[in-house]
């Protein structure tokens, strides 16, 4: 009888534990969020304008858009987590198996990866970085540990990690542990980079 409770104990524990290490996402801005396993869910959180088309409409739209991209895929690669009105506010979260998928659909440039598979890629490192506290680090310091994360990008918006950040390039602001914001780009040529 005690063996049987204890076993039972040791399985609600490893739920809860589980359960809590549940990684969660409820933007409140349009932002990007990116997990430790390359998975990217894109938010959109704005003013829905009635006056250029229905709710209905813009649902229909989207799940066009999703379905057509999917059909590139041999597997869907894209999900509609959620898309609702509410108060005035559209509500649209799209989750991504990778990087790939997203940039596919969205056509905006995403990299999501080790550092060594961003220097396999060709990405070059040749920048300053800086750390919350705005401390700057060589391309050598920020590409000693081949197997820390980045993501790079070439558009501006939030973008939320799993995972802390460490360094972010100049064009980068580091809003807190695992949020950063990627400003305006003057350079079509410009990438961002946060390395986590």
């Amino acid at each position: 009888m005690k063996k049987w409770i204890r076993t039972l104990c040791t399985l609600l524990l490893a739920v809860l534990v589980l359960t809590g290490c549940k990684a969660s996402f409820d933007p409140s801005v349009s932002s990007l969020y990116i997990q430790k396993n390359g998975k990217v869910t894109s938010a959109v959180v704005e003013s829905f304008e009635k006056d250029y088309y229905s709710f209905s409409e813009f649902e229909t739209m989207i799940q066009r858009e999703v379905e057509n991209c999917n059909s590139m895929f041999s597997e869907p690669a894209i999900d509609i987590e959620r898309l609702e009105l509410k108060d005035s506010t559209l509500y649209l979260l799209l989750s991504f198996q990778d990087a790939d998928a997203y940039e596919q659909y969205s056509e905006e440039y995403c990299f999501v990866g080790t550092i060594d598979e961003a220097l396999d890629a060709g990405h070059s490192f040749d920048l300053l970085f800086k750390d919350a506290e705005y401390t700057e680090y060589s391309t050598t310091e920020v590409t000693e540990k081949k197997d820390d994360h980045v993501v790079i990008v070439q558009s501006e918006g939030f973008i939320e990690l799993e995972g802390k950040v460490k360094y972010v390039s100049n064009n980068v602001e580091i809003i807190s542990e695992h949020m950063a914001e990627v400003m305006e780009f003057y350079d079509e040529d410009e990438y961002a980079y946060i390395v986590y």
